[in-house]
């Protein structure tokens, strides 16, 4: 199973002999059986990853060792009468078989989804790694000085580093510390930051404890989660769901306001509307908004009459109040309207309720789709943060999309006189798919 704060990996199996004796105590993989399943995998924050088979052992293993203090990688025997009906459950009906677990909304109450990636244990972590939220800032030099004053008394904690994807570890313990210490990341180029710290070897881990406190770095031997943890708790106690910051400005802000509304109480503000996400109402909105050629990213929200939008729109008044504002351009496409259908054809997205949610830059030629909870608003800002930091696997915008190249292809066809060019297409298309489908199931 793949935890989203301690993300971890579950497999289910067919044994004949015991299970214990299938994964040992050194091997990394936790067991699970029907009384403690319901403890690690629904009774938590996280998302996991469960599949079957033997011989997925050596895999699981290797997983386990790269995912050490990142996710739990546990394992379940189908083949024990005491398991059965919990296999039965999910569905379980051949082997290997791998599925994700995903924090629902409510707590014991899972988002599950069949894992469609190779049985490989480098698949199997870049797919845990990309479900870590990505809550690390990056600073440039443009910001930086901007980001040391910025909640002054909030311990910080900065990576400088001179690779540019942000690593799966840091990620992992910037989710341990959420809200209570600011994580962020400084690439070798932002020279400005380098000098100002004397950073001269990469990585560099920078601990600023906070208001006048002089910085610390981090001279430990490696760079693995139980050293970084003792580093930083030893200035920075990890009290999990509290903020030293935080909690105290609320409080004054509370207090602040109350004091407001005793002295002004003739003079009650008139609150300030909330900004509506806007519609594109037909293909020619749509076009102009985000499909020629020099247009930037838009996030499109194609939503069904029936599905409710509250989480859609608290997290676009979040991006409205987030620096830089703008960073997307949201807009709302009716699902049952003849453009969103035709878009979502050609974007091959699809929804259980008719919803979706994808990112497209037509400029670039690339797409995102998202695959978690819509009814989920941490899911949703994380998926969108990571797409602004240029993380995630993203697909190749299919040809015709972007306005110009669909004229294009239009008057090709015309040329043509007819529908050959695009049979062979379409054909191509089919025999590449084909091929796909058959790869995913094999073992």
């Amino acid at each position: 199973m793949v935890l989203l704060r301690e993300l971890s990996l579950a497999t289910f199996l067919a044994l004949a002999g015991s299970a214990n004796a299938f994964y040992g105590k050194s091997s990394g993989v936790i067991m699970l059986d029907s009384k403690n399943f319901e403890k690690e995998i629904l009774n938590t924050e996280h998302a996991s990853v469960r599949g079957h088979c033997q011989n997925l052992k050596p895999i699981y293993e290797k997983a386990a060792k790269s995912l050490k203090g990142l996710a739990k990688v546990a394992a379940i025997d189908c083949d024990e009468e005491k398991n059965k009906r919990l296999c039965g459950e999910y569905g379980i009906q051949g082997f290997p078989t791998l599925k994700v677990f995903k924090p629902g909304k409510r707590k014991g109450k899972p988002i599950v989804e069949d894992y469609q990636g190779a049985r490989k244990a480098g698949a199997i972590v870049s797919h845990v790694a990309e479900l870590i939220p990505n809550h690390v800032a990056r600073v440039t030099d443009a910001k930086f000085d901007d980001f040391l004053s910025e909640n002054n008394e909030t311990a910080k904690a900065i990576l400088f580093t001179n690779k540019g994807a942000t690593t799966p570890l840091w990620k992992a313990i910037a989710i341990d510390y959420l809200g209570i210490m600011g994580f962020a990341q400084i690439r070798d180029k932002e020279k400005h930051a380098v000098e100002t710290f004397g950073v001269i070897k990469y990585p560099t881990v920078v601990l600023l404890p906070g208001g006048d406190a002089e910085g610390i770095v981090y001279e430990g031997n490696g760079f693995s989660k139980d050293a970084l943890l003792k580093f930083f708790q030893a200035t920075v106690p990890l009290t999990k769901g509290t903020s030293p910051s935080a909690e105290p400005n609320e409080k004054e802000t509370s207090s602040g306001t109350q004091e407001s509304k005793t002295s002004t109480v003739k003079e009650t503000p008139t609150p300030k509307p909330k900004p509506v996400i806007p519609t594109l109402e037909d293909q020619d909105s749509l076009t102009a908004a985000c499909l020629q050629p020099k247009s930037k990213t838009c996030i499109l929200a194609i939503v069904s009459s029936s599905a409710p939008t509250d989480v859609l729109a608290e997290v676009y008044n979040k991006l409205l109040s987030r620096s830089p504002a703008g960073a997307f351009k949201v807009y709302i496409l009716s699902a049952g309207s003849t453009h969103a259908r035709e878009l979502a054809e050609k974007l091959l997205v699809v929804g259980d309720d008719g919803s979706k949610l994808v990112a497209l830059n037509a400029r670039r030629g690339w797409l995102r789709k998202f695959g978690g909870d819509l009814d989920s608003e941490e899911e949703v800002l994380a998926w969108l943060d990571a797409t602004r930091l240029g993380d995630g696997a993203k697909e190749r915008l299919p040809a015709g999309v972007v306005e110009e190249e669909r004229k294009k292809k239009e008057e090709e066809e015309e040329e043509e006189e007819g529908c050959s060019c695009f049979h062979f297409h379409f054909l191509a298309t089919t025999f590449r798919e084909m091929c796909f489908s058959i790869f995913l199931s094999s073992d």
